[in-house]
């Protein structure tokens, strides 16, 4: 992987994903996203997404990210409801949090 001193955290995160996972596996990560930039995020997503989609992975992700909660075709399982509930991720109390915030500061844009 080389010299991860040379790299921000979230830079060998990433590294350490794409040398990591392998066709067919199941993978559990826990919060990925975790020290990565939005951009380095959505990179994660369509890794992650390519993996699942074209190398027949499996995935089990802990995420507060609204970027990978986005994976299409992700059975999204609310864990912060008193009854655990499959949700669509635009209907997340994290990921409407973040979308109040930017609808209430969009003149801003």
């Amino acid at each position: 992987m080389g010299n991860l001193r040379e790299q921000s955290n979230g830079e060998s995160g990433c590294m350490y994903f794409t040398d990591k996972i392998k066709e067919n596996g199941l993978y559990l990560l826990d919060e990925p996203e975790n020290s990565l930039s939005p951009e380095r995020q959505l990179e994660l997503l369509k890794f992650l997404d390519d993996s699942a989609r074209f190398f027949g992975c499996q995935l089990i992700i802990a995420t507060h990210s609204p970027f990978l909660l986005s994976m299409k075709g992700a059975k999204i399982y609310d864990f912060d409801e008193e009854t655990v509930d499959i949700k669509h991720w635009t209907e997340l109390k994290n990921v409407r949090i973040y979308h109040d915030f930017f609808e209430e500061h969009k003149k801003e844009f």
